[in-house]
């Protein structure tokens, strides 16, 4: 029973967490003392963040979960461009987007290597 509430908890975090990024991608902001190109960090951690954090009941092979986060960068990034949020679509910011979504994936492969070598 503990563990059934766990992945459903784990489950709810990662939902949340998609719906967060894409509502913070959607809504207008401005950080105007923020150092040139530091939202590319953003994009690249937060990205990374969602694939690595996958809930290991819903893991599908590689190319999907990447295939999913990359999308939604890049369908996020468009809708900044074509909505009337106040934000503006960048090329860069869909590539740290990638970026992120494969070291995500990066970050969980080591993961599973390291849980099977400790068995």
């Amino acid at each position: 029973m503990r563990n059934f509430a766990f992945t459903m908890c784990r489950k709810a975090f990662w939902v949340a967490y998609v719906l967060a990024l894409v509502v913070s991608s959607l809504m207008p902001v401005a950080f105007p003392e923020a150092p040139e190109g530091s939202d590319k960090a953003l994009h690249l951690l937060a990205y990374c963040l969602l694939v690595a954090f996958w809930p290991p009941a819903w893991l599908r092979p590689a190319a999907v979960m990447f295939s999913f986060a990359a999308v939604l960068g890049v369908v996020l990034e468009i809708a900044q461009g074509v909505l009337p949020t106040s934000r503006f679509a960048d090329p860069w910011d869909a590539v740290a987007n990638c970026l992120g979504a494969g070291l995500g994936l990066a970050c969980l492969q080591a993961w599973r290597i390291m849980g099977r070598g400790a068995a």
